[in-house]
Formats: structure tokens, C-alpha cells, sequence
């Protein structure tokens, strides 16, 4: 997992490592430490990619694919599931974004945020999915949660204007390092808003009650909806960062399961 600034300097584009502000996960804190307003979910050709300098001040969370950026005459830095890029730049000749075939990206706008110069270090990690990510939806069904895979209700294959972009009150990080010794025991508990659960690092296990269970890795989406009733269970494994990206209220009402 890394987490990267791409800006201007000097009129040329630079990439700076950064640190990404988080907190324990068994810390119930603010959700709006980092400044985010709008969301979007995209499976996208490199042909496809927006132009940067059109979504402004804005991270991009790799969710599947291997992806090459480069910034004016510096080496060129792979990037995977779990990395993160703060992107703050005025022109898009200095930057290459190229990858084959398909990569899926998790899109947040950040209007004014800047990062903080710094290393951020996993302790251990633990190797994405194959394919596209894990895609699920946490939600109460009559006092009981339920796990569904979702369906985007948009185009996946395009990215719009950001003002088009659903809504969100605010993001935040978590990290707890479970240790490598199988799934740490978790509590029932409801989530305490409607928000996305991006894996960053580490893995997870969801037990909601109809009996499902979930294994997020590195890259997987989850929705947590289930904000009344009796809620859902987690486990986690590794060194386990989340990055939570909150849904205003009465957004994304479009969503469905996926059949």
C-alpha cells in the first residue's frame, strides 16, 4: 500500500510519498478527516481516463489492475490494489497514466486537501483479488442484515463532470494490525452511517445475519448500510487499513443488488 501526491511544481509535475491521516479502527472519531465531497466508482481503459486537471483536487483508490504513472522525466511507479493518489495538478501533459486491459477505481473529490509530506508503512500485506473486486451491499432487511453483491447504478466505463458524482459528507482511515494468526474475534454492530468500506491493506471477514460471509482483501468495496437492526460482525487479519468514504443522506438511492 502507498500513498502518493501528484502536483505542480515549478511548472513541471512532481510525485511526493505522503502520509494518510488514520486513526485506530476501534476509534469512533470524525468522518469527515479528509474533506471529501463526491464519489464515483469506475471499471475504465486507460483511453477512458478523464482529464485530471478536469476533477480538480481529487484521490483515486486502485481497486484491481496494475497501473504505470509517470510525471515528467521521473521513473515510472506501478501501482496496485490498495494504493491511493492525491492528484492536485493544473496540466495533464506532464502525467502518464497507462495500464492494459481493464482497472477498476474507486474516484473521491477532495476540494483544497493537501496530504502530509511523510512514509506511510504497512506491516505486512496480503495479495489482492484476481479480476474485478469484491462488490458488497451490508444492509438491514426487517431488523436482520443481509449480504448482496451491488450493481453500480451507473456507467462504469465513463467518468462524468464531478458535479454529477453522488455526494459524501466526509472520508476517513482506520488501521489495526490483527497479526497474522487467523480472524480476530468481532462484535455485532450497526454501522453508524451509510458509508463505503474500501480495503486498503490486510483482509476481513463479514458475517451479517442470513448467514453470509464476506472475505474482503485488498481492493474490495464494501457498502455499509446496515445502520438500524442487528447489525453485522467483522473479523479482520494483518495489518488492516480502511478507508471509509461516507454517503450523504438520501444519495445513491438508485442502488441495487446485483443478479
Amino acid at each position: 500500500m502507498r500513498v502518493l501526491h501528484v502536483t505542480d511544481v515549478s511548472g513541471a509535475a512532481d510525485v511526493r510519498q505522503v502520509l494518510l491521516p488514520y486513526r485506530d479502527a476501534r476509534d469512533k472519531g470524525p468522518y469527515d478527516v479528509i474533506p471529501a465531497s463526491r464519489f464515483w466508482l469506475a471499471r475504465l481503459r486507460a483511453d477512458d481516463m478523464p482529464a485530471l486537471p478536469a476533477l480538480g483536487c481529487h484521490l483515486v483508490v486502485v481497486l484491481s489492475g496494475r497501473i504505470e504513472l509517470s510525471a515528467s522525466r521521473r521513473a515510472v511507479t506501478e501501482l496496485g490494489p490498495g494504493d491511493v493518489v492525491c492528484f492536485d495538478v493544473g496540466a495533464a501533459e506532464e502525467i502518464g497514466l497507462t495500464w492494459p486491459d481493464d482497472a477498476w477505481l474507486f474516484f473521491v473529490s477532495t476540494p483544497e486537501w493537501v496530504p502530509e509530506p511523510g512514509l506511510t508503512k504497512v506491516s505486512s500485506r496480503h495479495d489482492p483479488r484476481p479480476g474485478r473486486p469484491l462488490l458488497t451491499w451490508i444492509y438491514d432487511d426487517g431488523g436482520h442484515s443481509r449480504s448482496e453483491p451491488f450493481r453500480w447504478p451507473y456507467s462504469l466505463g465513463s467518468v462524468p463532470p464531478v458535479d454529477k458524482w453522488p455526494t459524501s459528507i466526509g472520508a476517513f482511515v482506520t488501521r489495526r494490525d490483527y497479526g497474522s494468526e487467523g480472524y480476530t474475534p468481532g462484535v455485532w454492530h450497526n454501522g453508524p452511517r451509510r458509508q463505503f468500506g474500501i480495503t486498503l491493506n490486510g483482509s476481513g471477514e463479514n458475517e451479517t445475519g442470513d448467514g453470509t460471509l464476506t472475505h474482503p482483501v485488498t481492493g474490495d468495496v464494501a457498502l455499509i448500510d446496515d445502520v438500524t437492526g442487528a447489525g453485522h460482525v467483522t473479523r479482520g487479519r494483518g495489518d488492516r487499513w480502511m478507508m471509509f468514504v461516507t454517503v450523504a443522506p438520501g444519495d445513491l438511492s438508485e442502488l441495487t443488488p446485483e443478479t
